[in-house]
C-alpha cells in the first residue's frame, strides 16, 4: 500500500502535467499506455474524438493513485516522489529563486567550501554548506536532511578526509538514491565507493573562484537546471549588495546569449530596482553592449511607477 501523501493543488497540477508530457513521448505507445491504465483500473485510452482524453482519464485520480502513477511512469521510487514535490515547492534552507546545489565536503575544509559557495552566490547558485547555511535555532541534522530532500543538484568536493567521513558517504548515497544530477571534484584523492568508477576532474591548487566556475559551467549544461540557474542569476543581480557583485551577475547574464521577451522585461525592471546596478559602472559596462547587440533601448525604460 502506498503511503498517502498530502498534495496541494499546485502539486497535483505539476505532477499531472509532467505525467501527461511523459506519456506523450515515443516510449509510450497506445498499447503500453493502456496496460498502465488497466493496472490502475482506469478507463482505456482510445484516441478517438468522442472518447476521454488522457488528461480527462487522470483528472480525478486520488492523490495516492497519482503518486503511484507518477512514480511508475517517471521511473522513480514512490518514496522519492515526496522529495521531488518538496524540491519544487519548498525553499527550506535555500535562498528563494536560486539554483539549489548541495556541496558535500569534509568538515576540515568547510572554510574553503564556504568560499566556493560565496562565489556561486554571485551568479545565482546557492551552494548549501553544512554549518554555514543552517539556522542555529533548528536541529542541524534535520536541516541537512531537508537540504538533501530538496536539492536540485549535488557536488562532492573530495579532499582526502572525504572518503573516511560517514556523513559524506551518507550524503553521496542520498544523492545517488534521489538520482539528482551528480558531480565530483577531486582534491588530491580519488573518490571511494560507487562514484570512484567515474573519471572526475582534479582541482588541486585551484582557488574557490576557479572551483565555483567549474561548478557553474557544469550546472549550466544541465537541461533540468537551466531555468533555475537563469532565475538565480536574475535574483543575484536584483539583490546585489555592491556594484562589484552586480557587475559579476550582469556579466554572467550577458553570457546567456538571447533572452525571451519576458526575461528582457524582467531585466529592464531589475536594472532600475537597485542603485548598485543603475548607479554602478561595472554592471552598466557589462549590460550596455549586451542591450545594443540585441537592439534593445539603452538605458532600459524606467517602470511607470518610477516615472511618476
Amino acid at each position: 500500500m502506498v503511503e498517502p501523501m498530502a498534495l496541494s493543488r499546485k502539486d497535483r497540477f505539476n505532477m499531472k502535467t509532467q505525467l501527461l508530457e511523459e506519456l506523450g513521448t515515443f516510449e509510450w505507445d497506445s498499447n503500453r499506455i493502456n496496460v498502465l491504465l488497466r493496472e490502475f483500473k482506469l478507463e482505456p485510452f482510445t484516441g478517438q474524438f468522442d472518447d476521454p482524453s488522457l488528461a480527462e482519464i487522470v483528472a480525478d485520480v486520488t492523490d495516492e493513485m497519482l503518486t503511484e502513477l507518477y512514480a511508475l511512469v517517471m521511473g522513480i521510487d514512490v518514496d522519492a516522489v515526496a522529495d521531488i514535490v518538496e524540491s519544487a515547492t519548498d525553499d527550506g534552507p535555500w535562498k528563494p529563486n536560486y539554483a539549489r546545489v548541495f556541496l558535500s565536503h569534509s568538515a576540515k575544509h568547510r572554510k574553503f567550501v564556504g568560499e566556493v559557495a560565496d562565489e556561486l552566490a554571485l551568479i545565482g547558485i546557492h551552494g548549501f554548506v553544512a554549518h554555514d547555511t543552517m539556522a542555529f535555532s533548528k536541529p542541524w541534522q534535520s536541516q541537512i536532511e531537508q537540504a538533501l530532500r530538496s536539492m536540485q543538484a549535488f557536488v562532492a568536493i573530495i579532499h582526502p578526509e572525504f572518503n573516511t567521513s560517514p556523513w559524506c558517504q551518507q550524503e553521496v548515497g542520498w544523492a545517488r538514491g534521489r538520482r539528482v544530477p551528480f558531480y565530483a571534484i577531486r582534491y588530491g584523492v580519488d573518490p571511494a565507493g560507487f562514484i570512484g568508477r567515474d573519471q572526475w576532474p582534479s582541482a588541486a591548487g585551484q582557488s574557490p573562484a576557479e572551483v565555483a566556475a567549474v561548478i557553474s559551467s557544469w550546472t549550466a549544461s544541465l537541461p533540468e537546471l537551466g531555468a533555475a540557474v537563469i532565475e538565480g542569476l536574475f535574483e543575484s543581480l536584483r539583490t546585489a549588495p555592491s556594484f562589484i557583485d552586480a557587475g559579476t551577475a550582469a556579466k554572467r547574464i550577458t553570457s546567456l546569449g538571447a533572452l525571451t521577451n519576458e526575461q528582457w522585461a524582467r531585466l529592464d525592471s531589475i536594472f532600475w530596482s537597485n542603485n548598485q546596478i543603475y548607479g554602478g559602472a561595472l554592471p552598466s559596462n557589462a549590460l550596455q553592449p549586451f542591450y545594443r547587440e540585441h537592439q534593445r533601448p539603452w538605458p532600459p525604460a524606467k517602470p511607470m511607477a518610477l516615472n511618476s
